[in-house]
């Protein structure tokens, strides 16, 4: 069998490992948005959505740290260093949770300026969110490690770990202690620690034999500042209309159903581009291989988002039954929903282009994501009286940026050797 087929192979054998397992994770936070949007009013559950974008679009660029615990941790193991992806790993643990902690200590001592912005009338969410932190920023830590070691089974067994905890206890919480936003806040925060503590463990046990080397660790830091300003602006295009709602719009209630039902399309593929990242990593030059892998990953992206969109424009009515209970969706809140899924979709395919270009180093090729990110962010603070221009400026935003980073250079470019 050619080299080419093999890799292939490989990729959607762990894509298949991994997607079983966000299937999993995703009916198991199914669950979770069926159990809490029951249980809070909607007021709660429209703060509850914006709380959860506030903490994807600081998620997102932490997303940097696995792109580069992935590709870096492949490299060791590519060099025979395997022993050495552990002494990678508590390192930028270390790294990630100084500034989660201090950051966690701003948001709390400074949760009255935010409270006006997002019109709170209380402190609690605020509160849990700067205690969730720490898990938010060694997530991204222990993902990229475990990526890149490929040790998937492990990644899945975790993440499916975290949703249950975060089932369990968010759901346990709103329906039988108080149902608010910050109870939910708080299981889902505690889903996050569990998550991390069995991945750093299965790590830790799978790499035990591993003896570690006394040669220099790779540097990240000017593989992260590349990749920060991309991934920020790709958080932006992700994430930001559930906030930008919620300030310009407050009473727009139904929004949070659509956004969270849309979010689902891009998560979906998420299995590709997590199987894709240790792949497709190198030091120079791309190879034929890795351009073939590439489009492996694209086309199946394009599958499950375009079954995902069309699932929504033909039953987004019973979807919002069974989701969210509600039992006659409005003719706004249906079409919002397709509309949602359709520029979640672009976010997907979005996805998997900018990781690929990040884990070739092309790092020059995502300027336009920065520029569209912004143009958003414009559009938006200009054109806010109701959520459908945030949400068309959204979508143009995102096909923009999908068609500008979809062309990509031949694998022997020589400006793949830019960056070191």
């Amino acid at each position: 069998m050619p080299l080419g087929a093999l890799v292939r192979n490989d990729l959607l054998r762990h894509a298949g490992i991994v997607f079983v397992g966000m299937l999993v994770v995703h009916v198991i936070n199914l669950f979770f948005q069926m159990a809490v949007s029951r249980a809070l009013p909607a007021s709660e559950y429209a703060l509850l959505a914006a709380f959860l974008g506030v903490m994807m679009i600081l998620q997102r660029p932490l997303l940097t740290l696995t792109t580069g615990l992935a590709r870096f941790s492949s490299l060791l193991i590519k060099e025979g260093r395997t022993g050495d992806v552990k002494r990678l790993l508590i390192k930028w643990l270390w790294w990630a949770g100084v500034p989660a902690a201090l950051l966690g200590m701003v948001i709390i001592l400074g949760h009255q300026t935010i409270m006006t912005w997002l019109h709170l009338d209380r402190p609690e969410p605020l509160l849990v969110a700067g205690a969730i932190l720490p898990a938010l920023f060694w997530l991204p830590v222990v993902n990229g490690a475990g990526q890149g070691a490929q040790l998937f089974k492990w990644c899945t067994a975790a993440a499916i770990g975290g949703a249950l905890a975060r089932l369990l206890l968010g759901a346990g919480f709103v329906w039988w202690l108080y149902p608010a936003c910050g109870w939910a806040m708080l299981g889902h925060g505690l889903g996050l620690y569990v998550t991390v503590g069995l991945l750093a463990a299965g790590i830790g046990w799978q790499l035990r034999a591993q003896r570690r080397s006394t040669r220099p660790l790779p540097h990240l830091r000017g593989f992260l500042g590349y990749s920060f300003l991309a991934q920020l602006s790709f958080a932006v295009l992700m994430t930001a209309d559930v906030i930008l709602v919620k300030h310009f719009v407050p009473l727009d209630t139904e929004f949070a159903y659509a956004a969270t039902l849309g979010r689902m399309v891009v998560f979906l593929p998420g299995a590709i581009v997590a199987s894709m990242l240790p792949k497709v990593s190198t030091r120079g030059a791309g190879s034929k291989e890795q351009e073939q892998i590439f489009s492996t990953a694209l086309r199946w992206t394009f599958v499950f988002v375009a079954t995902s969109v069309i699932g929504v424009w033909l039953l987004a009515g019973p979807l919002a039954h069974l989701l969210f209970g509600i039992q006659d969706a409005s003719p706004y809140l249906t079409r919002m929903m397709g509309v949602m899924a359709t520029v979640m979709g672009l976010t997907a395919v979005l996805n998997v282009i900018l990781n690929y270009h990040l884990a070739q180093r092309r790092f020059h090729r995502t300027w336009p994501l920065i520029v569209c990110a912004g143009g958003y962010l414009a559009a938006s603070f200009l054109f806010h009286d109701t959520a459908w221009p945030i949400v068309i400026a959204a979508a143009v935003a995102n096909a923009i940026a999908t068609l500008a980073l979809w062309h990509r250079p031949p694998h022997d470019d020589p400006s793949f050797r830019k960056h070191p």
